[in-house]
Formats: structure tokens, C-alpha cells, sequence
């Protein structure tokens, strides 16, 4: 099976908090005006404290990954300490790899998958795909009757030409 965790970069808690100036001249102003951002005005820049991971942060995957490993750990899942990307579970006969928020999953029998999408599930919103038709960015489309696979990526020449 392959899964995604929606927004997986959004809204973790940052140990070390960051700041960033943004021109008013990009802030709408029914912004500054709903958020009365007027007053926080110095040199024409708006200075702002980021508590959470966003897109554009470039500790963001670090934090986030960080997180995932600390939520994952109660439920015996660990990241293998020489293969990067790769996951495994302490007892159960279930792997992952995980690329950027994308989990394809080996497992042995719906209880060992449940588990995993179950302990995902206590703390972020997935999306399931149990034929694992696509794995970040890839299609995949599965042949056990012959043992083989094949991996494409529709459109990819059109789009790059």
C-alpha cells in the first residue's frame, strides 16, 4: 500500500522559533487592516515569529521527519539506522520507506497494515491507497500473476518539452 500525509510540513511545533521581515507592500490590505498589523509598521517591514513548519522554511522536513520519528517511536516504529529513508517495526513484520511525505508500505497481513495506518492516523490526516498505484510522483502499475512491475510517469516528456 502507499499513503500521504496531508499538510505534513504545516503546523509542527518549532523548538527554536525564527523571524522573518515581510514588506507591507506584500501584505493585502485587508490584511493588515483585519489583523491590525498598522502598528507593527517599522521601516516599511512587518516582523513576524514562526512557531510552525511552513512551505518555504528550509528546516521544515527536518522538523517535521523529527516529529514523525518521535510520534512514531510509542508504536515501534524506528527509521533503520543504515538505510536512509527506510523504516521497520520493533516485532512486526512491516517496512516503509518514506520520501518527503509518501510512505510505500511491506506488510504481512491487514492487522500489521491497520497498525501502521491506525498510529498515522492519531495524529495526522492520510490518504490511503491500498492497490499503491502512485509513490512520489510515480505510477505504478502492479503484475503479480508474472512478478513484475512498472513504473512510469505520464506525461513527464510532454511537460519538460
Amino acid at each position: 500500500m502507499t499513503m500521504d500525509i496531508k499538510d505534513f510540513y504545516l503546523n509542527n511545533i518549532m523548538k527554536i522559533f525564527e523571524y522573518m521581515r515581510i514588506p507591507v507592500w506584500a501584505i493585502p490590505k485587508i490584511i493588515m487592516d483585519n489583523y491590525n498589523l498598522w502598528p507593527l509598521v517599522h521601516n516599511g517591514m512587518v516582523m513576524c515569529e514562526i512557531r510552525k513548519g511552513m512551505y518555504g522554511l528550509p528546516q521544515a522536513g527536518r522538523i517535521a521527519y523529527e516529529h514523525l520519528v518521535e510520534h512514531l517511536q510509542p508504536y515501534g516504529y524506528a527509521p533503520a539506522p543504515h538505510t536512509p529513508g527506510l523504516w521497520r517495526h520493533t516485532t512486526r513484520p512491516t517496512l516503509f520507506t518514506l520520501v518527503v511525505d509518501d510512505f510505500l508500505v511491506q506488510y504481512m497481513s491487514q492487522q500489521d497494515a491497520a497498525h501502521l495506518t491506525d498510529a498515522l492516523k492519531s495524529k495526522y490526516t492520510i490518504v490511503e491507497d491500498w492497490k499503491a498505484t502512485l509513490y512520489a510522483g510515480l505510477t505504478i502499475d502492479w503484475d503479480y500473476d508474472n512478478s513484475t512491475v512498472d513504473i512510469s510517469m505520464p506525461g513527464y516528456i510532454e511537460k519538460a518539452l
